[in-house]
């Protein structure tokens, strides 16, 4: 499941693909997008430390895209808040269960994990702002 920490990093990051090469406050990227400002700070470290932005700090610092919107994709975004994203625990690896090893249901959730990780591996940030004008 996505949470609102992982929707605020997207849109924050959206958010720096319109902005180009300039460097954007935490404060301007959360009015815009409408992110509670105290959430930011954190998320935007964790994001420089996952190498999808890249911060200055000091008079006219801020952070921007450490690379083209076009070479980041959603599902780097949710992997860099949130670590692998599972659709069940089971998918997680090894666990108690007792319809093992030859459950049914862990087959669908793993066809269901793979086609959604893929979608998000196609989507970039110039994708979103595209959709974004349509």
């Amino acid at each position: 499941m996505i949470n609102n920490r992982t929707e605020y990093a997207i849109r924050a990051l959206w958010q720096l693909s319109e902005s180009k090469d300039y460097f954007s406050t935490s404060e301007a990227i959360a009015q815009a997008q409408e992110i509670p400002v105290k959430f930011l700070p954190q998320i935007l470290s964790d994001l420089s430390r996952s190498g999808l932005v890249r911060s200055v700090r000091g008079y006219g610092g801020g952070v921007r895209l450490s690379r083209p919107p076009e070479k980041i994709k959603l599902l780097e975004i949710l992997e860099a808040i949130q670590g692998t994203i599972f659709l069940y625990d089971c998918l997680k690896g090894p666990i108690d269960c007792q319809h093992e090893p030859d459950c049914k249901l862990m087959k669908v959730y793993k066809k269901a994990q793979e086609a959604m990780k893929a979608e998000f591996a196609k989507v970039s940030l110039t994708d979103l702002r595209s959709r974004k004008r349509k």
